[in-house]
């Protein structure tokens, strides 16, 4: 397979972004469809496929929603709104579950915070806790056989957490990379270090899963189900995609805004937000989407305006096109949209962009609510036209 999972798809004819004449426009109609020579058969075939999706499913129309986006882009965080949001959230016995994951995302953010010191030559204020700091980096299985964690490591991360040198290190984050979740534990390692801890619904939402496979969500919404294909993000997961492509009305892509500063977790050569710009360059420019709405979430803005307006990692460090002014969060997230813009298939295609918290509840049902409602009118539009 060529090194790129990219060139694959392309090679395989998934993702052909060489041939823009034959992609989407505006009303989402090929250029053979603007001049109205919609194929009759294909019409036909479309209508019965439909028809036979609404006898399936008791007479409901199902909405498939493709979530799309590249690694650590909070695809999975949306997915678990969605279920709050939608489905009534998360049982006792599921948000346990997530309980041994938690403590491993608390175990992996310390030893990231670690190294963090050692590579900016940031000493422990107390050198006792250098034993601890060993115990920390030593650890590759943080819980046991119940998922609870192990004793030492408890005791290792309260006191490594009370020493200035690691709370240094942690400060000057932004001159590594450090997962996002990370300041959010450490916020609540107290209740996190328990022996009877139990994650709540935010805990849950800040849970640092990596996807891989596939898996789809189901839900109900104003009389309208819809259902979400959510699929890896790492570039190993994408050639997996093309089994969700057929029959797609929606694509919702995510992109971390936060991460103009980070590189790949599986590629440290490439930048996370040209990485998201190439992907949905490739996917907005897809056959497969043809008739399909295309929604972008520029996510984790909150994070994008920390970086922006208090460190040093102004975004024209790495993208040297970008001539406005520092610190100034408004024009660097208009750079940003720029580009993606400047990647659809055609100036007119309709793309709905959101800037997105995924962490935040309350925010992202206004979003959810928004973009859902546009996906059903949009699909009755092109309903309407497969009629015509």
């Amino acid at each position: 397979l060529p090194s790129s999972p990219l060139r694959y798809i392309k090679q395989r004819g998934v993702l052909p972004g060489d041939h823009p004449s034959s992609i989407t426009m505006g009303s989402c109609l090929s250029t053979a469809d603007k001049k109205g020579k919609r194929s009759t058969s294909g019409t036909r075939l479309r209508r019965a496929m439909e028809e036979e999706e609404v006898l399936k499913n008791g007479g409901l129309l199902v909405n498939k929603v493709l979530l799309l986006g590249a690694g650590e882009s909070g695809k999975s965080t949306v997915v678990r709104q969605m279920k709050i949001i939608y489905n009534s959230g998360f049982s006792l016995e599921e948000l346990s579950e997530y309980r041994p994951t938690i403590l491993a995302n608390l175990i992996t953010s310390m030893q990231v915070v670690l190294n963090g010191a050692g590579a900016l030559q940031i000493h422990l204020e107390h050198p006792q806790n250098t034993h601890h700091a060993q115990v920390v980096l030593a650890t590759v299985d943080p819980v046991d056989e119940n998922g609870d964690l192990l004793p030492d490591l408890r005791l290792s991360l309260d006191e490594l957490w009370k020493d200035s040198g690691v709370r240094e290190s942690f400060k000057k984050a932004h001159e590594y990379e450090l997962n996002d979740s990370a300041p959010y534990y450490f916020s609540q390692m107290q209740r996190i270090l328990r022996p009877d801890y139990r994650p709540n619904m935010e805990d849950v939402l800040r849970a640092r899963v990596r996807t891989t496979g596939i898996s789809d969500t189901e839900f109900m919404s104003r009389g309208v189900r819809f259902k979400i294909i959510d699929v890896g993000g790492q570039r190993s997961e994408r050639r997996k995609w093309i089994q969700c492509f057929e029959d797609v009305k929606t694509v919702m892509f995510v992109c971390a805004m936060s991460g103009y500063d980070m590189h790949l977790y599986e590629d440290e050569t490439q930048n996370r937000l040209k990485e998201s710009l190439d992907l949905f360059k490739a996917i907005s420019n897809n056959r497969f989407f043809l008739d399909a709405s295309m929604v972008l979430f520029l996510n984790k803005m909150d994070l994008f305006k920390h970086k922006i307006m208090n460190t040093q990692n102004q975004l024209k460090r790495y993208f040297p096109d970008y001539d406005g002014p520092v610190f100034n969060v408004d024009e660097a997230a208009k750079f940003v949209q720029a580009e993606f813009q400047k990647r659809k298939a055609f100036p007119s295609q309709v793309v709905h962009l959101h800037y997105t918290m995924a962490t935040d509840t309350a925010k992202m049902k206004v979003v959810l609510d928004n973009v859902l409602q546009s996906i059903v009118q949009d699909n009755l539009q092109a309903m309407s036209s497969n009629l015509l």
